[in-house]
């Protein structure tokens, strides 16, 4: 494999990752987390890859075995990795979502190569609510489609949308599988402008109980609406994504 640096001599993965800890500074445990994290953000190490057996690794890595035990611990705290009984220590399905890219959640999946999969828990239209009507602007009285789906990369859960939006924007026979970006964008245009808040909270037992999470623990909740080209509102959305799975990044410039 070539690493993402063009390095003219093709590396292996493990010697990719002992390269990365050479650049760095501090102690050795540290540099092997650093590594190995920025590794497998930049889809070097790719998710659902196995990691070496415990002695191989260590050796190639040239640390101890006790030193890469410890820096395994504290990636599988983060999210990075994750041990299966009896088949060995892996690469966590963690996705990584840019926020100054406005694109749907199958978009994401798609464009790294994974497989996304969503259940649909709810599917019903409805009136526009008063709440929604007053944060929206759109008329009492419209129609609206809500729709709840367990998000999904492979087998993996990645957490739960509930978006309501005008049922004009996907058709009245839409079933909410596949995509509703591509279904908005056949049926006049997906959401060009979006206004979104993000923050760390504690998951009720009911969201957390299709996250295969403990109720209380931490996840990702994000609220968004979404805005078409005229300025009219598209949707209206919160999801619940796993803290251990889902991670937002933003490049600053000045």
């Amino acid at each position: 494999m070539v690493s993402k640096f063009h390095n003219p001599v093709p590396m292996t993965e493990t010697q990719e990752i002992r390269r990365r800890m050479d650049n760095l500074t501090g102690p050795l445990g540290i540099r092997l987390v650093m590594a190995m994290t920025s590794a497998i953000e930049d889809r070097t190490l790719g998710a659902g890859r196995p990691l070496p057996p415990e002695r191989e690794f260590a050796h190639e890595l040239g640390v101890s075995r006790s030193t890469l035990r410890q820096s395994l611990d504290q990636l599988a705290k983060d999210g990075y990795v994750a041990t299966r009984p009896g088949a060995g220590t892996f690469i966590a399905n963690r996705i990584f979502k840019p926020i100054t890219r406005l694109t749907g959640f199958t978009d994401d999946m798609l464009s790294r190569g994974l497989k996304p999969t969503s259940r649909i828990l709810e599917l019903k239209v409805m009136p526009v609510p008063p709440d929604i009507s007053f944060r929206t602007g759109l008329p009492f009285g419209t129609q609206m489609m809500m729709l709840t789906r367990l998000r999904q990369v492979d087998d993996d859960v990645m957490g739960l949308d509930r978006s309501i939006f005008p049922l004009q924007a996907v058709g009245a026979d839409y079933d909410g599988t596949g995509s509703l970006y591509a279904r908005m964008d056949a049926m006049g245009g997906r959401p060009r402008r979006i206004m979104q808040s993000l923050k760390a909270t504690e998951v009720p037992a009911d969201i957390a109980e299709h996250l295969g999470v403990k109720p209380g623990a931490a996840v990702l909740a994000i609220h968004r609406i979404g805005y078409g080209a005229a300025g009219n509102v598209l949707e209206d959305a919160m999801s619940w994504y796993r803290g251990d799975r889902y991670e937002y990044i933003a490049e600053i410039t000045e």
